[in-house]
């Protein structure tokens, strides 16, 4: 990388930015609601859904010159109303996701040393704070936030470092679990409720662990001179389609290891506890923790450089105050959003997991009225700009347009209707008004400024 991100850096921060400590937690939790074929499918049918949102964001991050990602091409497609209802919701995913990851990296390191669970200082929610796990989320947060403001060098180098030993020890685990497991584990290849319900079940989960690939549009600034452009298109979908195929296989190797109705009720890290007790070695299980570990960083680092740009060019575009839009003039890194970001991943951190969790299905939600904007962004351009450059071409044109159009759509309402199967609950639906509320009253403390995005008309069409 002479003087920006490669191809390969754009796969390493979408990549390691979708594959974090989910897989862990929540591989069991699909098994036991569809079973282990059942949760096979779910992932396949779900990646089915994703790819044409996937080649959605791959035109428009290859074709448009503009930096801000979903909510400037929302703009330019669009209009500044559907802009800032996609910026706005997509920074609460970013917002959301960031406390969670911080506070699984000391539920994690516990794991390996059990002396952390001391020193409890309080309770929110049925979940106990103990002071070594603030310690060990606290240290692991400010590295990573010295590293993005260090500048894009840093923070993507440690991207691809991270991300590739974590893909290695994904093998560890997958050929430990095929080697120590068994056929005869995988007793129920279905849900008991049915196969249909319980893939539906097991969607509503899945979704959220789904994205990654849309950090890369945030980065589109930091393209380097000599890539192609089209190589954006390509990481954005490969990440899509490597994710779904590695969680589909660490499902079939966790059918190996124990049964679905068994992994569930391992604790914390199901899939950690029943690799050890298959494999009796505490030093492969060493590595699989450290694996899981370096996911989840890689899903901080990921998020945390896709969301501070997005809040620095939301802030530099007129919808924020504009404190929000500094950089540092010699990292040449968003140094307020960062801040910003760091306040509010530590007070995440101080109110632990218990109030967080039930904010977990507010980022799957926000994610999907982006990539809802994004593919009637898409729409809209086939028609405004038909003859518009694209270095990377989707299938179909404006048909796979359409497509990603009724996918999101349709996600996004069967989380927003009641009585669905990946529809919110009662808190959640209270924190979604509210968020709603405040974007209300910000939108119209904004919406007189001139939003400012920066385009290159002439390469634009």
């Amino acid at each position: 990388m002479k003087d920006g991100m490669s191809g390969k850096d754009f796969f390493a921060l979408a990549f390691g930015s979708m594959i974090g400590i989910g897989w862990v937690i929540s591989i069991p939790a699909w098994m036991s609601a569809a079973g282990s074929i059942g949760a096979i499918i779910a992932i396949l049918v779900t990646m089915l859904m994703i790819i044409p949102i996937g080649f959605v964001y791959g035109e428009l991050t290859s074709s448009l010159k503009v930096s801000g990602g979903e909510y400037a091409y929302t703009y330019l497609a669009v209009g500044k109303l559907s802009a800032f209802v996609c910026g706005w919701f997509l920074i609460l995913g970013y917002l959301i996701i960031l406390p969670w990851v911080a506070v699984s990296v000391a539920a994690l390191t516990s794991y390996l040393i059990p002396a952390m669970n001391a020193i409890p200082l309080y309770s929110l929610f049925g979940s106990v704070i103990y002071l070594p796990h603030l310690i060990v989320s606290l240290i692991m947060v400010t590295i990573i936030v010295y590293l993005n403001y260090k500048g894009v060098k840093q923070s993507s180098k440690f991207q691809n470092i991270a991300t590739w030993m974590m893909i290695a020890t994904f093998f560890v685990f997958i050929i430990g679990g095929f080697v120590a497991g068994s056929s005869e584990n995988i007793s129920q290849t279905t849900s008991e409720s049915g196969t249909i319900g319980g893939v539906a079940s097991a969607i509503a989960s899945i979704l959220f662990f789904m994205n990654g690939f849309d950090t890369i549009p945030k980065a589109r600034n930091e393209v380097g001179s000599t890539i192609n452009r089209a190589d954006l298109g390509k990481a954005i979908v490969g990440t899509i389609i490597a994710g779904s195929l590695l969680y589909s296989v660490i499902v079939l190797a966790s059918s190996f290891i124990m049964p679905a109705e068994e992994l569930v009720n391992l604790g914390e890290l199901p899939l950690i506890s029943a690799f050890e007790a298959a494999t009796g070695s505490k030093f492969l299980t060493i590595i699989i923790v450290f694996g899981v570990l370096l996911g989840v960083i890689t899903t901080f680092n990921g998020f945390l450089f896709a969301g501070s740009r997005l809040i620095q060019s939301f802030s530099e575009a007129g919808f924020l105050p504009k404190v929000l839009s500094k950089v540092d003039h010699n990292n040449k890194t968003p140094k307020n959003a960062l801040l910003f970001m760091l306040l509010i991943t530590i007070l995440g951190i101080f109110l632990g997991q218990g109030i967080l969790s039930p904010f977990i299905v507010m980022g799957g939600i926000s994610f999907l009225i982006a990539w809802f904007f994004m593919s009637l962004s898409s729409v809209q351009l086939y028609r405004k700009k038909p003859n518009l450059h694209r270095p990377y071409s989707p299938p179909g044109g404006i048909i796979m347009s359409y497509i990603a159009t009724f996918f999101s759509s349709i996600l996004t309402l069967m989380m927003i209707i009641p009585g669905t199967p990946i529809s919110l609950h009662g808190i959640e639906y209270i924190l979604f008004l509210v968020w709603l509320i405040v974007g209300i009253v910000m939108y119209f403390s904004y919406s007189k400024n001139k939003i400012k995005i920066k385009e290159d008309v002439q390469k634009v069409g």
